[in-house]
């Protein structure tokens, strides 16, 4: 038969309180099944503590995991690598308790605890994430110190003491390390892009795709202004074009279009040649979203070394965006000049060859009434601002000719339906047009002047080509069908729709818009994004620290800079230790003062002699005092080899030799 490992009360308590620390984060990142697991493997085991339930049999523990392994693979079709291997690694965790025999089953099961503390950073890096951290690695921390006492050693509170108190002192040269250690690259990537775990515009864009982010409120971008900020009706956020048309969806090119820009500088020459223009400085951090386009507002002049701008003026990086970035922008708002191609025009007029034969027709009709492209516009833009509605909640459209359904029959829809109907009325006519994808607005909080863009303001608008001066022209149908959309936030202009903000009720219901909670709301914003920067900056930061206290950089630099630090540190610690010295144990007091007494008779305790033997001996040498020499043997003993905690215990113990010590001077 196996050792039974019998954790004590405190160690239960700790260890499902470590538990629930370190899986709380995990909530809303692995499937929820895996948490009914965990609920079951903990009353299990705490059946099994209160002596009820014996261990599940080998034959349970693996088909439970075999269970777990084939639902995790059912995962795997739609979520990512990286969410299935946390998931299973939380399924060892939890199922590790219906086995813990040995002290060093409960050991793995808590080295798998910092395992997965760390590894919640994969997923969230925010402030209350990293206090969270610290005070889930105390708890843990705690949980070990309890697994080494003995059963009779049931305080509750003093392994948390002691954890905290730990961490406390390995806090200097956590910060040591922390300010002067070199930041070192991954040595591997991992891709996180689950389809699921990032909130964003994709590659391809339908009539109702759009629409469907409004229902999230999760930040997008931030955006701080050097200057002036633009005007919310100027606030486009370019992210990525859709060229491509199918009949029923929007999808960006991968040949021509996708070609980086190599003429950029004198194209950027062109553009501030035109007039009605303005230009803004301004930084952004960007959130992860698993793909390759960073947003701009508008046509970004100037952009990092790491960043290309396409032909469609769009900026892309090399790598999927997976983790939070910040980059510095210059962009101007207005009309961009860019002579296209006899290809190029043919690209931007694509339509399949057949489908939506109302919509062709009306633009043909259209086409022939006007000569120009503005009055062609015009008449556009006033069909949309007669019987057309702007809901979240458009009715779906048939497969074939849904531009014909939306444009003549429903007429109610999102910017994503005006946007595309809008082009292909534009291309029928043989104007080159593009739809845009991108976020429109952005709050601004006054704590820091920082715009904060959120998924809600997800937008979608086009541009179209003037063959006469050779430009590029923004057209947001939005701004007829509800021009209130330009001068107020989505929040204010989707109050009253059911499915605004339907991922986050506490933003829709107003439970954060109170004046007192929005303020602090807004002050949490402004922490978190200068957090946000620090981190970004810190290795920039951190380079300019050692220039200043290394001059040169090398590494025999870096290793004095750490090692002198800790030598410092670890004296300071020996200095202490020696310093110190330990408080004598109340029990060896007493035992001091009966060998006072004992000195004038010379019955003192001998040296080598063990206690028990030296109250076998006074017991001799006084009779009388047998029955208080035998008590104080035995209450020591109880202290001393069984453990008892009990106070009482020792307090009877000094009060017995405080009665003895006089009887003793009088005999």
């Amino acid at each position: 038969m196996k050792p039974l490992f019998q954790l004590t009360r405190s160690s239960m308590i700790w260890l499902l309180v470590s538990i629930l620390m370190v899986m709380a984060p995990y909530i809303s990142v692995v499937p929820s099944w895996l948490f009914v697991l965990a609920i079951l493997a903990v009353g299990w085991r705490l059946m099994v503590y209160r002596g009820r339930w014996s261990f599940p049999h080998w034959s349970v523990r693996v088909g439970v995991m075999l269970l777990v392994l084939v639902g995790l693979l059912l995962e795997l079709r739609q979520g990512s690598v990286m969410i299935v291997t946390v998931g299973l690694l939380i399924a060892a965790f939890v199922l590790k308790l219906t086995e813990m025999y040995r002290r060093r089953d409960a050991l793995v099961m808590l080295y798998v605890a910092f395992l997965l503390i760390v590894c919640s950073f994969l997923f969230y890096q925010s402030i209350p994430m990293a206090l969270y951290s610290v005070l889930s690695l105390i708890v843990v921390t705690a949980c070990l110190n309890t697994v080494y006492r003995s059963q009779q050693n049931n305080d509750i509170w003093r392994p948390l003491k002691r954890s905290a108190v730990l961490y406390l002192q390995a806090l200097p040269m956590m910060l040591i390390l922390f300010l002067i250690f070199p930041r070192i690259g991954p040595l591997w990537q991992v891709d996180m892009n689950s389809g699921q775990s990032f909130t964003g515009l994709s590659d391809s864009m339908s009539p109702g795709d759009v629409s469907r982010l409004t229902r999230s409120a999760e930040i997008a971008f931030r955006a701080r202004f050097d200057d002036q900020l633009p005007p919310e009706h100027l606030r486009y956020w370019r992210g990525l074009t859709y060229d491509q048309f199918d009949g029923r969806a929007w999808r960006r090119s991968d040949g021509l279009i996708a070609q980086s820009r190599t003429d950029a500088k004198p194209k950027r020459q062109a553009l501030s040649g035109l007039p009605s223009t303005q230009t803004f400085s301004y930084q952004i951090v960007m959130e992860p979203t698993g793909q390759r386009w960073r947003y701009g507002l508008d046509t970004p002049l100037r952009y990092p070394a790491k960043l290309r701008q396409i032909e469609d003026l769009t900026l892309q990086e090399a790598q999927p965006l997976m983790q939070r970035t910040q980059y510095s922008l210059v962009s101007r708002v207005g009309a961009v000049r860019e002579p296209l191609s006899d290809t190029q025009v043919a690209h931007y007029l694509q339509l399949p060859s057949e489908g939506n034969p109302k919509t062709r027709q009306l633009a043909q009709q259209w086409a022939d009434e006007h000569s120009d492209i503005k009055g062609f516009t015009a008449q556009m833009m006033g069909f949309f601002a007669r019987d057309f509605r702007y809901t979240l909640e458009p009715p779906l459209l048939q497969q074939s000719d849904s531009v014909d359904q939306f444009l003549f029959q429903s007429q109610r829809g999102f910017c994503g339906h005006f946007a595309s109907a809008g082009v292909l009325l534009l291309r029928a006519a043989g104007i080159p047009a593009r739809v845009v994808g991108g976020y429109l607005g952005g709050e601004l909080n006054p704590v820091d002047d920082v715009l904060t863009v959120r998924q809600y303001e997800a937008h979608a608008w086009l541009e179209y080509w003037d063959k006469g001066d050779l430009s590029w022209h923004r057209l947001d149908p939005t701004s007829v069908v509800a021009p209130l959309r330009l001068e107020q936030s989505a929040a204010q202009l989707f109050s009253d729709e059911p499915s605004f903000l339907a991922d986050a009720m506490l933003m829709r219901n107003g439970f954060l818009s109170g004046a007192f909670l929005k303020q602090l709301r807004q002050r949490y914003d402004a922490i978190n994004y200068d957090w946000h920067r620090w981190v970004l900056n810190f290795h920039e930061r951190q380079s300019g620290l050692l220039q200043r206290l290394l001059g040169d950089i090398s590494v025999v630099n870096l290793l004095l800079l750490v090692m002198l630090p800790g030598a410092l540190v670890l004296l300071l610690v020996a200095f202490n230790l020696l310093r110190q010295r330990a408080p004598k144990d109340d029990l060896l007091k007493a035992l001091d003062k009966l060998d006072r007494c004992l000195t004038p008779v010379n019955l003192q305790r001998r040296q080598g002699e063990t206690v028990g033997q030296f109250f076998d001996r006074l017991t001799l040498a006084f009779p009388a005092l047998a029955d208080e020499f035998e008590a104080l043997s035995r209450c020591y003993e109880r202290i001393s080899y069984a453990e008892d905690s009990n106070p009482a215990l020792r307090q009877q113990f000094k009060s017995r030799i405080e009665r003895c010590c006089p009887l003793i001077a009088q005999s």
